[in-house]
């Protein structure tokens, strides 16, 4: 194990270490393991904690010029899930990748995406846009006419303010701006996918 605090910047998540057996997420920062450690171990606290056995993960990947790790994993019954993160400091990719591939025996790979993979995702991304501007298009005209149904939450009830508030056009306009960029990241990384640095785990 390494014996130092990684501060990260992710969903919820802040910092995390290595012990002999898993990657330990949290969202409090601490300033060195063993507090890390005493604020881990606490029974009741609101603070955001997941815990990653080096088992279960089926890999790390890191693109260049991208500061984003996503690291890939099974949880109950080998269903998927993801953390996604960025370190604070650059320095320290290297050392969590060296402590993975020395200690951890993962073998690091590196190669150029082809550019269906490299824009696999923005892909779904842009239909997904297009997808939630259709419905809301539908929705704003359905609030503008009075026919829209009533929320139940105070979440649906801002939802709606806002979609009121910007009407069709601008609905529009926000979707059509967001696909636009969708469109020109998927045009660079289909010209020139960009290189990935992965980790696998031994024996996969």
């Amino acid at each position: 194990m390494i014996n130092k605090v990684f501060l990260i910047t992710g969903n919820k998540l802040s910092a995390f270490i290595t012990d002999e057996s898993s990657l330990k997420f949290s969202s409090s920062k601490s300033h060195s393991v063993e507090e890390f450690e005493e604020a881990y171990g606490k029974k009741f606290s609101l603070a955001t904690r997941i815990k990653v056995k080096y088992e279960s993960i089926k890999w790390i990947k890191k693109e260049e010029h991208d500061e984003k790790v996503i690291i890939r994993y099974s949880v109950f019954a080998g269903i998927p899930a993801e953390c996604e993160f960025s370190f604070d400091h650059t320095e320290d990719v290297e050392i969590f990748f060296s402590f993975m591939e020395k200690e951890r025996y993962f073998t690091r790979t590196h190669k150029k995406l082809t550019p269906f993979r490299a824009i696999k995702g923005y892909l779904i991304g842009l239909l997904a846009t297009i997808g939630v501007t259709i419905f809301t298009f539908y929705m704003a005209i359905e609030i503008a006419n009075g026919t829209a149904a009533k929320p139940k939450d105070s979440k649906g009830i801002i939802f709606n303010r806002i979609v009121g508030l910007l009407g069709t056009n601008g609905v529009v306009a926000i979707g059509a701006i967001i696909s636009i960029y969708i469109i020109y990241k998927i045009w660079i990384r289909y010209n020139n996918p960009p290189n990935q640095t992965r980790l696998i785990p031994p024996n996969s």
